[in-house]
């Protein structure tokens, strides 16, 4: 479809030159409607580089699940952020804000533009707005906060957040969000909607070109179950089989991204393999309905791209 497109009108190549130094693009849209393939041809154009803005693309054990570039577009064209982060780890969106900071202070040395592309609208969302200042947590905060859920369960320990805290755990009922809701408050005596009040940090200051990509919903439904087909067929269950074998938190964000839930529940014995591929084929169309209705309601991109 892209192929199709002339990138000079797309990314208005006759009007900016795109400074390094001063600029950055981004390539937004729902999954499966080509915006690696878009960021590619922009950065063979531009001297450009492709910087992930994806939460499970940073992820290095599911390259085919997460839809992760090839080695051959590696070779093409450098990219950065893509499966840098173990499994086992809670990589937050904090996390990845500090990176990108680092990748971007490189790229101005070797004079190349940055061109994030993703879906992950609150990963966006953090480069154009920033981040709440909600301090880190020390290691003992960590260890007191997980011993208290040890202590009285997950249902009681969301309970008794929801007294601290009724506005955030209403919304946030996620093991790790209230783990850290909980670390936040023993920290600081304020809890999260106290700091997510606070002026926002870490935004990313250039001038920031983004680009909206359009696709008609049922043809990105089609694209997806081809694509999850093609995954299954290229290894993907494979790659599933490593983390079960490695026995990995199910509460971990990773565990519960798009495929891998439901292929572990697979490998469990729970549900049949056609079972697991349905409700994977069913949570991903879910989920392109979440990414246009984020992006129809928090995103004003410079440009709107419509494929065909």
């Amino acid at each position: 479809m892209s192929s199709l497109l002339n990138i000079e009108e797309c990314f208005d190549l006759s009007q900016n030159q795109y400074d390094f130094k001063k600029d950055i693009i981004i390539i937004a849209g729902p999954t499966c409607v080509g915006k690696s393939m878009l960021g590619m041809k922009l950065a063979k154009k531009i001297n450009g580089v492709l910087v992930n803005a994806d939460s499970v693309q940073v992820y290095e054990d599911i390259k085919l699940l997460s839809a992760r570039p090839t080695e051959e577009d590696m070779r093409q064209v450098p990219h950065f952020l893509y499966g840098y982060v173990k499994p086992q780890v809670n990589y937050s969106i904090a996390d990845w804000l500090q990176q990108l900071a680092k990748v971007l202070e490189k790229l101005e040395k070797i004079r190349k533009t940055a061109i994030l592309v993703g879906g992950s609208g609150l990963y966006l969302n953090a480069v154009i707005n920033g981040l709440s200042p909600i301090p880190k947590l020390r290691e003992e905060i960590k260890i007191k906060s997980l011993l208290k859920l040890n202590e009285i369960g997950f249902e009681n320990f969301k309970k008794f957040n929801f007294r601290i805290d009724p506005q955030f755990v209403s919304k946030n009922q996620d093991k790790h969000r209230l783990l850290r809701s909980y670390g936040v408050f023993l920290q600081t005596e304020k809890n999260m909607s106290y700091w997510h009040k606070k002026p926002r940090k870490g935004a990313v200051k250039k001038n920031i070109y983004s680009f909206l990509i359009n696709l008609e919903r049922k043809l990105i439904y089609k694209r997806c179950e081809f694509r999850f087909d093609y995954m299954l067929e290229n290894g993907a269950l494979e790659e599933v089989k490593k983390l079960y074998n490695s026995n990995i938190d199910r509460t971990l964000p990773i565990a519960k991204s798009l495929g891998v839930k439901w292929l572990l529940s697979y490998l469990d014995k729970k549900i049949s393999f056609e079972e697991a591929v349905s409700l994977s084929k069913r949570d991903t169309r879910r989920y392109v309905k979440r990414q246009i209705t984020w992006f129809t309601n928090n995103f004003i991109p410079y440009k709107n791209i419509n494929m065909k």
